[in-house]
């Protein structure tokens, strides 16, 4: 009985999220403050599951202003092995003062380029934000949701996460129930010798 419990446990912690419908028409925060938003740490302290980050914690993005776009460095540790992607981050074209990201990463083993469009869905810039992101699968016809809770420290107090949980309830597209919690113990955060 306690095996098939933990069975469904796992499954549930690893399924990626997936929706049966095209990706919808995303609001990003207005008066996007670029500038405020991309300097410094994000911790993630939540996310969707998904298989690039499937095993990793401690994760945070490291964000550098470089003219008119931002390197952006992605850590974390995978079982003790510190684990990083680089690239670059910017404002999308048709943004305008909203928080509509562009991310170019390397994936995979060639390390292929990957243009990735991220938007902010809420930030106050000092404390925490929140982010989405959305692939269509055209020979599916599903999309795949990407969602992060990021906090400029480790954990969030519990008026923000009060806030945190308000947000995702009211939001259209963000489900609290498919959220997973990285860990951001002293163990979890250390390499390994």
């Amino acid at each position: 009985m306690y095996a098939v419990v933990f069975l469904a446990l796992v499954a549930s912690a690893l399924a990626e999220v997936y929706v049966d419908s095209r990706c919808p028409d995303i609001q990003p925060v207005q008066n996007f403050d670029v500038a405020n938003y991309g300097k410094g740490v994000w911790y993630e302290i939540a996310r969707y599951p998904n298989r690039k980050e499937m095993k990793i914690d401690c994760g945070h993005t490291e964000y550098t202003p470089q003219g008119d776009h931002f390197s952006v460095k992605n850590l974390g540790f995978n079982n003790g092995k510190l684990m990083s992607i680089e690239g670059v981050a910017k404002l999308a074209e048709d943004a305008g003062n909203s928080g509509k990201l562009i991310f170019t990463l390397p994936y995979g083993a060639s390390g292929k380029k990957t243009d990735n469009v991220l938007n902010v869905l809420y930030t106050d810039y000092d404390n925490f934000a929140i982010v989405y992101h959305c692939q269509f699968h055209e020979e599916k016809n599903s999309r795949q949701d990407f969602a992060w809770i990021l906090s400029r420290s480790k954990s969030l107090s519990p008026e923000l996460k009060a806030k945190v949980d308000k947000f995702v309830s009211e939001s259209k597209v963000l489900d609290s129930s498919k959220f997973v919690w990285p860990d951001f113990s002293d163990k979890a955060c250390k390499a390994s010798a």
